[in-house]
């Protein structure tokens, strides 16, 4: 079974964790307004956010070198 990815369902993919990448920031940006920082778990949290924000940003800026150099 060959499973074939285009350009649209890579586009797609990009925008989709372009989108989560956003999420996962505004969350960290968000939650010391509403929850005490000072204890272990929230900043253990906040930077469980800022990683996967930046894990899904990478994720958005790897698809988009492929689309640019194989379509």
């Amino acid at each position: 079974m060959k499973i074939i990815i285009t350009k649209p369902y890579l586009k797609a993919f990009s925008i989709l964790f372009g989108n989560l990448s956003a999420g996962w920031f505004g969350l960290a940006f968000i939650t010391p307004g509403f929850v005490d920082i000072t204890l272990p778990g929230v900043l253990f949290a906040l930077t469980k956010d800022i990683i996967f924000g930046s894990l899904c940003l990478l994720a958005t800026v790897k698809i988009e070198e492929v689309i640019e150099n194989e379509f």
